[in-house]
């Protein structure tokens, strides 16, 4: 059972179904039933998709020291084990999205970002460093789709909600590379370290922190009914952010990448739980 939730990354997928609850409580302030099967069917979903990449990737897993101890190449588990896995999680997780969303667009959309992970980011992460782009819409569909299901338009809120993701994927993504960055220099797999020195990729970070920095901000001035503490302490873990990364990389020249791995999610994770607890009391 233990090598099942490896294979299908069950933590990562329980913060992506976070992610489509937190989008369709910002269009929607009710915690309806639908909504959370729809964020249960994205979870499933994830996992199914989790379970194809380790089967598309068992080998490249096998060559680098961060993924070899991963349930394929291990051989704790087979490549049919994990087919199987993968088809009856993605199947199960579609039906609760169609069994929870009010039209097909949730499921259209869910389906979609299967395609572009798993067909389209996947293979192309072995073949350019341009696969982060994919890679990152990836990370914020499942956002949309919950914001979709909670009845929300494509509107300038949407955008909001997406762009937040998108910005967020890039330095999840950076952090990794930098914390294993002995593991990819020595690989063959296109990475930004073979094509900048570490301190260029850090001022990238940096910079890239910035303007998540920015987009969260931008939540505190939505027209929602919103109690101000609400409103001040998205602010403050929107400043706090950029703040912690400046210190660390630019004033102190920190290596210690996971410390700031875990700091950038669990901003993104307060953000999230102070809008989405903010949306529900509608204060």
């Amino acid at each position: 059972m233990t090598a099942r939730f490896q294979l299908a990354k069950v933590p990562l997928c329980l913060f992506i179904g976070c992610a489509a609850l937190f989008g369709a409580l910002m269009a929607s302030p009710a915690l309806s039933s639908p909504a959370v099967l729809v964020a249960a069917g994205v979870f499933l979903v994830a996992t199914g998709a989790a379970s194809l990449n380790s089967l598309q990737e068992h080998r490249l897993d096998g060559r680098l020291a961060r993924t070899r101890n991963r349930p394929l190449p291990t051989g704790r588990l087979s490549r049919a084990q994990a087919g199987r896995q993968a088809l009856v999680l993605l199947l199960s997780g579609l039906f609760t999205v169609a069994f929870g969303a009010e039209d097909i667009l949730p499921v259209a959309v869910t389906a979609g970002a299967v395609l572009l992970y798993n067909g389209m980011y996947t293979p192309l992460k072995q073949r350019t460093v341009l696969a982060i782009v994919p890679g990152a819409l990836c990370g914020a569909l499942p956002a949309l789709i919950g914001w979709l299901a909670g009845g929300g338009g494509i509107d300038s809120t949407a955008m909001l909600v997406v762009t937040l993701f998108v910005l967020w994927q890039i330095p999840h993504f950076w952090l990794v590379l930098l914390g294993y960055r002995d593991d990819y220099a020595g690989s063959d797999l296109p990475n930004l370290l073979n094509q900048l020195p570490e301190k260029s990729v850090k001022r990238l970070l940096i910079t890239w922190i910035g303007a998540l920095s920015f987009v969260m901000l931008m939540f505190a001035i939505l027209p929602f009914p919103l109690w101000m503490g609400v409103r001040y302490g998205v602010i403050a873990n929107g400043l706090l952010l950029p703040a912690i990364f400046w210190y660390g990389l630019a004033m102190r020249n920190i290596t210690n990448y996971r410390f700031l791995f875990i700091v950038l999610n669990s901003s993104l994770m307060v953000h999230m739980v102070l809008l989405g607890s903010g949306r529900m009391t509608g204060q």
